[in-house]
Protein backbone atom coordinates (compact mmCIF):
# COMPACT_ATOMS: atom_id res chain seq x y z
CA UNK A 1 0.00 0.00 0.00
CA UNK A 2 1.32 3.43 -0.94
CA UNK A 3 2.08 5.41 2.23
CA UNK A 4 0.26 8.65 2.79
CA UNK A 5 2.34 11.75 2.00
CA UNK A 6 3.91 13.48 4.94
CA UNK A 7 2.24 16.84 5.48
CA UNK A 8 4.83 19.58 5.57
CA UNK A 9 4.21 23.31 5.79
CA UNK A 10 4.74 25.24 2.58
CA UNK A 11 6.55 28.59 2.85
CA UNK A 12 3.41 30.72 3.05
CA UNK A 13 1.65 28.45 5.56
CA UNK A 14 -1.68 28.86 3.77
CA UNK A 15 -4.22 26.13 2.97
CA UNK A 16 -3.92 26.94 -0.74
CA UNK A 17 -0.47 25.33 -0.73
CA UNK A 18 -1.90 21.81 -0.35
CA UNK A 19 -0.34 20.92 -3.72
CA UNK A 20 3.14 21.22 -2.17
CA UNK A 21 2.43 19.33 1.04
CA UNK A 22 3.90 16.05 -0.16
CA UNK A 23 7.18 14.45 0.82
CA UNK A 24 8.49 13.56 -2.63
CA UNK A 25 12.00 13.42 -1.16
CA UNK A 26 11.37 10.11 0.60
CA UNK A 27 7.87 8.94 -0.43
CA UNK A 28 6.56 7.63 -3.76
CA UNK A 29 3.97 9.87 -5.39
CA UNK A 30 0.38 9.14 -4.41
CA UNK A 31 -1.74 9.99 -7.49
CA UNK A 32 -5.05 9.83 -5.61
CA UNK A 33 -4.02 12.40 -3.00
CA UNK A 34 -2.29 14.54 -5.61
CA UNK A 35 -5.45 14.62 -7.70
CA UNK A 36 -7.44 15.54 -4.60
CA UNK A 37 -5.10 18.47 -3.98
CA UNK A 38 -4.82 19.61 -7.61
CA UNK A 39 -8.45 19.31 -8.73
CA UNK A 40 -9.78 22.44 -6.96
CA UNK A 41 -6.72 24.40 -8.11
CA UNK A 42 -7.26 23.55 -11.78
CA UNK A 43 -11.01 24.09 -11.60
CA UNK A 44 -10.55 27.53 -9.99
CA UNK A 45 -7.93 28.48 -12.59
CA UNK A 46 -10.25 27.34 -15.39
CA UNK A 47 -13.10 29.50 -14.12
CA UNK A 48 -10.93 32.61 -14.26
CA UNK A 49 -9.28 31.75 -17.60
CA UNK A 50 -11.95 30.12 -19.79
CA UNK A 51 -14.90 32.34 -20.73
CA UNK A 52 -17.17 29.53 -21.97
CA UNK A 53 -19.02 27.74 -19.15
CA UNK A 54 -19.70 24.79 -21.44
CA UNK A 55 -15.99 24.25 -22.05
CA UNK A 56 -15.37 24.40 -18.30
CA UNK A 57 -18.14 21.84 -17.70
CA UNK A 58 -16.67 19.36 -20.21
CA UNK A 59 -13.11 19.92 -18.98
CA UNK A 60 -14.11 19.44 -15.35
CA UNK A 61 -16.07 16.32 -16.25
CA UNK A 62 -13.06 14.86 -18.08
CA UNK A 63 -10.74 15.64 -15.16
CA UNK A 64 -13.04 13.99 -12.65
CA UNK A 65 -13.72 10.93 -14.81
CA UNK A 66 -10.01 10.56 -15.55
CA UNK A 67 -9.16 10.90 -11.87
CA UNK A 68 -11.66 8.19 -11.00
CA UNK A 69 -10.71 5.67 -13.68
CA UNK A 70 -7.02 6.56 -14.25
CA UNK A 71 -7.36 5.11 -17.75
CA UNK A 72 -9.03 5.67 -21.10
CA UNK A 73 -11.69 3.11 -20.24
CA UNK A 74 -13.49 5.54 -17.96
CA UNK A 75 -13.18 8.42 -20.40
CA UNK A 76 -15.93 7.63 -22.91
CA UNK A 77 -18.03 10.23 -24.68
CA UNK A 78 -21.37 9.21 -23.18
CA UNK A 79 -19.99 9.35 -19.66
CA UNK A 80 -18.41 12.72 -20.38
CA UNK A 81 -21.64 14.21 -21.78
CA UNK A 82 -23.65 12.90 -18.84
CA UNK A 83 -21.14 14.22 -16.29
CA UNK A 84 -20.92 17.64 -17.97
CA UNK A 85 -24.69 18.06 -18.17
CA UNK A 86 -24.74 19.05 -21.84
CA UNK A 87 -25.83 17.21 -24.98
CA UNK A 88 -23.72 15.37 -27.58
CA UNK A 89 -24.68 18.03 -30.12
CA UNK A 90 -23.32 20.74 -27.82
CA UNK A 91 -20.10 18.78 -27.44
CA UNK A 92 -19.61 18.47 -31.21
CA UNK A 93 -20.43 22.13 -31.76
CA UNK A 94 -17.56 23.01 -29.41
CA UNK A 95 -15.01 20.39 -30.44
CA UNK A 96 -13.96 18.68 -33.65
CA UNK A 97 -14.11 15.24 -32.05
CA UNK A 98 -13.46 13.27 -28.90
CA UNK A 99 -9.71 12.84 -29.34
CA UNK A 100 -9.37 16.50 -30.26
CA UNK A 101 -11.21 17.45 -27.07
CA UNK A 102 -8.98 15.25 -24.92
CA UNK A 103 -5.89 16.81 -26.45
CA UNK A 104 -7.16 20.37 -26.01
CA UNK A 105 -8.21 19.53 -22.47
CA UNK A 106 -4.81 18.06 -21.68
CA UNK A 107 -2.90 21.05 -23.05
CA UNK A 108 -5.22 23.45 -21.26
CA UNK A 109 -4.75 21.60 -17.98
CA UNK A 110 -0.97 21.90 -18.40
CA UNK A 111 -1.34 25.63 -19.06
CA UNK A 112 -3.58 26.07 -16.02
CA UNK A 113 -0.97 24.32 -13.87
CA UNK A 114 1.52 27.07 -14.78
CA UNK A 115 -1.03 29.69 -13.71
CA UNK A 116 -1.49 27.88 -10.40
CA UNK A 117 2.29 27.86 -9.97
CA UNK A 118 2.58 31.59 -10.70
CA UNK A 119 -0.26 32.40 -8.30
CA UNK A 120 1.30 30.57 -5.38
CA UNK A 121 4.83 31.75 -6.15
CA UNK A 122 4.04 35.44 -6.50
CA UNK A 123 3.95 36.58 -2.88
CA UNK A 124 6.52 34.23 -1.37
CA UNK A 125 10.04 35.09 -0.23
CA UNK A 126 12.15 31.99 -0.79
CA UNK A 127 15.81 31.10 -0.57
CA UNK A 128 17.30 29.53 -3.69
CA UNK A 129 16.97 26.07 -2.18
CA UNK A 130 13.35 26.71 -1.12
CA UNK A 131 12.52 28.01 -4.60
CA UNK A 132 13.92 24.89 -6.27
CA UNK A 133 12.00 22.66 -3.87
CA UNK A 134 8.77 24.59 -4.38
CA UNK A 135 9.10 24.52 -8.18
CA UNK A 136 9.97 20.81 -8.26
CA UNK A 137 7.08 20.04 -5.89
CA UNK A 138 4.54 21.80 -8.10
CA UNK A 139 5.54 20.46 -11.49
CA UNK A 140 6.50 16.97 -10.41
CA UNK A 141 3.22 16.68 -8.53
CA UNK A 142 1.20 18.05 -11.44
CA UNK A 143 2.73 15.52 -13.83
CA UNK A 144 1.93 12.67 -11.44
CA UNK A 145 -1.80 13.45 -11.68
CA UNK A 146 -2.16 12.59 -15.40
CA UNK A 147 -2.42 8.82 -16.06
CA UNK A 148 0.33 7.42 -18.31
CA UNK A 149 -2.20 5.73 -20.59
CA UNK A 150 -3.88 9.02 -21.47
CA UNK A 151 -0.59 10.83 -22.04
CA UNK A 152 0.74 8.03 -24.23
CA UNK A 153 -2.43 7.90 -26.32
CA UNK A 154 -2.34 11.65 -26.95
CA UNK A 155 1.34 11.46 -27.95
CA UNK A 156 0.66 8.61 -30.40
CA UNK A 157 -2.37 10.32 -31.93
CA UNK A 158 -0.59 13.61 -32.73
CA UNK A 159 2.51 13.92 -34.87
CA UNK A 160 4.01 16.82 -32.91
CA UNK A 161 7.35 17.93 -31.59
CA UNK A 162 7.91 18.17 -27.86
CA UNK A 163 7.44 21.94 -27.94
CA UNK A 164 4.21 21.62 -29.94
CA UNK A 165 2.91 18.97 -27.56
CA UNK A 166 3.77 21.05 -24.48
CA UNK A 167 3.49 24.72 -25.53
CA UNK A 168 2.84 25.77 -21.92
CA UNK A 169 6.51 25.28 -21.05
CA UNK A 170 7.44 28.35 -23.12
CA UNK A 171 5.59 30.56 -20.62
CA UNK A 172 7.53 29.38 -17.60
CA UNK A 173 10.87 31.11 -18.13
CA UNK A 174 9.47 34.68 -17.91
CA UNK A 175 7.49 33.77 -14.77
CA UNK A 176 10.56 32.35 -13.07
CA UNK A 177 12.96 35.05 -14.28
CA UNK A 178 10.66 37.84 -13.06
CA UNK A 179 10.18 36.19 -9.66
CA UNK A 180 13.89 35.56 -9.12
CA UNK A 181 14.69 39.15 -10.14
CA UNK A 182 12.36 40.70 -7.54
CA UNK A 183 12.82 38.14 -4.75
CA UNK A 184 15.37 39.50 -2.22
CA UNK A 185 17.04 36.10 -1.76
CA UNK A 186 17.65 35.52 -5.48
CA UNK A 187 17.83 38.93 -7.15
CA UNK A 188 21.62 38.59 -7.44
CA UNK A 189 21.26 35.78 -9.98
CA UNK A 190 22.15 36.65 -13.55
CA UNK A 191 19.36 34.92 -15.45
CA UNK A 192 19.30 34.76 -19.25
CA UNK A 193 15.65 34.07 -20.09
CA UNK A 194 16.44 32.23 -23.33
CA UNK A 195 18.96 30.00 -21.57
CA UNK A 196 16.49 29.36 -18.75
CA UNK A 197 13.83 28.49 -21.33
CA UNK A 198 16.16 25.84 -22.76
CA UNK A 199 16.81 24.38 -19.31
CA UNK A 200 13.10 24.18 -18.49
CA UNK A 201 12.27 22.55 -21.81
CA UNK A 202 15.01 20.00 -21.18
CA UNK A 203 13.60 19.28 -17.72
CA UNK A 204 10.12 18.83 -19.18
CA UNK A 205 11.46 16.52 -21.88
CA UNK A 206 13.08 14.35 -19.21
CA UNK A 207 9.69 14.05 -17.51
CA UNK A 208 7.84 13.38 -20.77
CA UNK A 209 10.24 10.66 -21.92
CA UNK A 210 10.12 8.92 -18.54
CA UNK A 211 6.34 8.76 -18.75
CA UNK A 212 6.15 7.76 -22.40
CA UNK A 213 8.62 4.95 -21.78
CA UNK A 214 6.89 3.75 -18.58
CA UNK A 215 10.13 4.20 -16.66
CA UNK A 216 9.79 2.14 -13.48
CA UNK A 217 11.45 4.89 -11.46
CA UNK A 218 8.89 7.52 -12.44
CA UNK A 219 6.80 8.42 -9.41
CA UNK A 220 9.66 7.58 -7.03
CA UNK A 221 12.02 9.99 -5.22
CA UNK A 222 14.65 9.28 -7.91
CA UNK A 223 13.04 11.51 -10.55
CA UNK A 224 11.97 14.17 -8.09
CA UNK A 225 15.53 14.55 -6.79
CA UNK A 226 16.93 14.47 -10.32
CA UNK A 227 14.68 17.29 -11.53
CA UNK A 228 15.28 19.46 -8.47
CA UNK A 229 19.04 18.91 -8.74
CA UNK A 230 19.06 19.86 -12.42
CA UNK A 231 17.14 23.09 -11.75
CA UNK A 232 19.28 24.06 -8.79
CA UNK A 233 22.49 23.25 -10.66
CA UNK A 234 21.60 25.72 -13.39
CA UNK A 235 20.55 28.49 -10.98
CA UNK A 236 23.65 28.12 -8.80
CA UNK A 237 25.75 28.56 -11.93
CA UNK A 238 23.97 31.90 -12.50
CA UNK A 239 25.24 33.37 -9.23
Amino acid sequence: MTPHPVQVACPTMTPSCAITRFDFETQPADPDRLIEAWMPEIEAAAESYIPDDRFIAFLTAALRLGARSKSLKGLNLMGLVEKAGYSRSTFFRLFEGYTSFLFKGYQLTCLLSTRVYAKHLEHQTLSLDEFCTFTADVFYGANCTIPHEILQMLWREHDLTHQEFHPHVAGLAPIIRDYLARNPETRHLQIDVDELDGVLKNLDLVILNARLEDDAQWGTPFYYKKLRKMLKGYLVACA
